[in-house]
């Protein structure tokens, strides 16, 4: 049977790795599932690294003692940037939960106080608010998707429309509540803590569809109507998408 590393022996194994190759750190924040106590035997360790200044925001795997470890390695420019500007758009700010959430294991200073409040401070103001055009987007991707799969004979095929409308569905239904979204695990994670009932539902539709495919295309139209009833409902007829003018090609 493998065991599960307790958080404390995982911190001292990053206290390590931060003193002896990156001695310059001023912050070295623990995330993931062993700041939230949902590690695996196998679980990776996920350490960010804030320095006075780099030039330029980098990512590294590494290998430490034997376990993985994926280091961010940022200073509060290129953390500001890479939250607001390529994460928040995408309803994602993996980077700012992991301060929020994780644990500084070097001395505390004022780098990290500012760190943790901009953190914080991304994650209070939320995601960017749809706007009309991108929920009539996803309306219409949804609704699209749900006939798919209702009218599907082939599981394989079932499954992969399954699969795509789990996400799109826990999606929406975060981001139209102006919840943070994410992906894999962390989608599942943060709709549960939102709205634990369409997490349970869609995990079972989920899971009907790969054993049971016309339970599961019934469980599936039932919590795609739960979720866009609260964005406007499904979209079909009506919908216009026209492309911009200058998608064109010069004749040859």
């Amino acid at each position: 049977m493998t065991t599960i590393p307790t958080y404390d022996a995982i911190r001292a194994i990053a206290v390590r790795l931060v003193r002896e190759r990156y001695p310059s750190a001023v912050a070295a924040i623990i995330g993931g599932s062993f700041a939230t106590g949902r590690q695996t035997a196998s679980s990776d360790i996920d350490l960010l690294l804030l320095f006075d200044h780099v030039e330029c925001a980098w990512r590294d795997t590494q290998v430490a003692e034997g376990r993985t470890v994926e280091l961010f390695g940022h200073d509060l420019a290129t953390f500001d940037y890479f939250c607001r500007e390529m994460d928040a758009p995408g309803g994602k700010v993996p980077l700012a939960m992991m301060v929020v959430e994780g644990e500084n294991i070097l001395d505390a200073g004022e780098a990290h106080a500012r760190l943790h409040a901009l953190a914080q401070a991304i994650d209070l103001a939320g995601p960017p608010v749809l706007d009309e055009e991108s929920l009539r987007r996803r309306r219409y991707a949804v609704t699209t998707a749900l006939e798919d799969l209702v009218d599907s004979t082939q599981p394989g095929e079932a499954l992969a429309v399954a699969c795509q409308l789990y996400e799109w569905l826990a999606d929406l239904h975060l981001r139209a509540a102006g919840q943070w979204s994410g992906g894999g695990k962390h989608l599942f994670r943060r709709l549960q803590a939102f709205d634990a009932a369409i997490a349970v539902q869609l995990d079972g539709a989920l899971r009907l569809a790969a054993s049971d495919l016309p339970a599961g295309q019934q469980a599936f139209g039932q919590v795609a109507a739960a979720v866009l009833a609260h964005v406007g409902g499904p979209l079909l007829a009506g919908f216009t998408l026209p492309a911009p003018a200058h998608w064109r090609s010069t004749p040859a």
